[in-house]
């Protein structure tokens, strides 16, 4: 589920959906304004997927949570 493989797609992987919510997040939301934004998104095909892709960019520490609302973390070892 979180990577893509025999059974699924690229497009309905934890890892695609992971790079269309990062894309919807240029500042500073909260989750239903998230959800409203990328749910217009046919690979987010339900909240429970939204909120799984949610827990996975946490995971990784794409995203952080700052004064109750989703945060994009930046990784500035890439500079």
């Amino acid at each position: 589920m979180i990577l893509p493989d025999k059974n699924i797609k690229l497009e309905y992987s934890l890892l695609n959906c992971g790079a269309i919510v990062l894309d919807e997040i240029s500042e500073p939301q909260t989750v239903s304004l998230l959800w409203d934004k990328s749910k217009t998104h046919e690979t987010l095909v339900n909240y429970e997927k939204f909120l799984l892709t949610l827990d996975f960019l946490y995971l990784i520490g794409a995203i952080s949570i700052k004064d109750g609302l989703i945060v994009r973390c930046r990784n500035d070892s890439l500079s």
